[in-house]
């Protein structure tokens, strides 16, 4: 057709190929004013009802780009206050609890406080994680824990074992998600108390109440241990526990990319959120960090990801030199150096695109 309308073969074969390319990505105009107005709204809940918005993305998991990691870690650092799952208050669903009124002011370091706007916090309110992010739980124990709930609330550890018919294994899924800890403060406390109610037959396993206090879990125990019981830390970032140590070896926080030019020369960290390597990008891979102040946007130029393939590819942890770019509100770092940064093994997946 574009021949028969006088187009050189060459000419026509250079549309056919922008149209196969917009085709990736491109859509009808109706759709677009149809997602413009849905973004607006989006932002409007995020901002003005930011608890009540993270309970319908987690209340509807799974779904979207982010993983529930993310969503609590921006949350937070824009003023949520979330706490983990809880037998004595909690639900199968995420719910809405009412706190103590707080002053909690925008922190320099959010990702959102930027410019000189007031984000309007989620004061008085906290969101509860729900029981169904809790991980290990079969379908079974679960909906046994839903029935059991039904005859009332609980009233301790036993009570939930008891009711809910759960086995040794079950009822240490609980603990070690600090779901017990409405009941008996502590999760390795919880965990032995758990392990008396579930009558467990092991040589050592406790009769009675323990006569001593266990060491409880701290700092970056007790985070890498929230990402493997629910995949949601709810007071810190596996980055958070090596600040001193990056900062020390010049790696710039999120946060601190604020204060850099275009052109700068940078070193950043953190942890692989996403991964995109799109059929239109020409080899380009983009990378999505995550530490404790907020995300980063790396730019994987072709050549460079064909040589540390491996470790870009794979690594859970990246350490990233690059240049630094700002193009008005959108920054990126246009990284030359990958190494895959030594930390403790998390239980997280990125979302990536191949």
């Amino acid at each position: 057709r574009f021949t028969a309308k006088g187009l050189s073969s060459d000419l026509a074969t250079k549309i056919i190929e922008l149209m196969k390319g917009f085709a990736n990505y491109g859509f009808p105009e109706s759709h677009a004013w149809s997602f413009a107005l849905i973004a607006y709204a989006t932002a409007y809940l995020k901002v003005h009802y930011p608890a009540e918005f993270l309970l319908g993305l987690l209340n509807a998991w799974p779904m979207g780009f982010y993983s529930p990691a993310t969503l609590v870690h921006d949350a937070r650092r824009n003023g949520v206050t979330v706490l983990g799952p809880c037998m004595k208050v909690g639900e199968w669903d995420c719910t809405i609890e009412i706190v103590e009124s707080r002053q909690s002011p925008v922190s320099s370091q959010s990702g959102l406080a930027t410019g000189n706007w007031q984000l309007e916090t989620a004061d008085g309110l906290a969101l509860r994680v729900g029981w169904r992010h809790i991980r290990g739980m079969g379908k079974s124990a679960m909906e046994r824990l839903r029935g059991a709930r039904v005859g009332g609330p609980f009233v301790s550890v036993e009570d939930v074992v008891r009711r809910a018919g759960l086995s040794r294994a079950e009822a240490l899924h609980l603990a070690r998600a600090g779901a017990f800890e409405g009941f008996e403060p502590g999760r390795r406390r919880a965990a032995w108390e758990a392990l008396r109610a579930a009558a467990d037959t092991l040589p050592l396993a406790p009769a009675h109440r323990l006569p001593f206090r266990a060491r409880e879990l701290e700092g970056s125990e007790r985070i890498f241990l929230d990402y493997l019981a629910t995949g949601i830390c709810t007071d810190g970032h596996p980055i958070q526990h090596m600040r001193e140590r990056l900062q020390n070896a010049g790696v710039s926080s999120s946060a601190e990319l604020e204060e850099c030019t275009d052109g700068d020369s940078v070193v950043v960290a953190g942890l692989v959120v996403a991964r995109q390597h799109p059929s239109t990008s020409k080899g380009t891979v983009f990378l999505l960090l995550e530490d404790e102040c907020g995300l980063i946007n790396i730019v994987v130029p072709a050549k460079l990801y064909e040589k540390n393939r491996e470790v870009v590819k794979y690594s859970p942890f990246l350490l990233i030199e690059g240049r630094f770019e700002r193009e008005g509100a959108v920054v990126n770092v246009i990284g030359f150096r990958f190494r895959q940064l030594p930390m403790p093994t998390v239980a997280y997946r990125s979302h990536d695109f191949h």
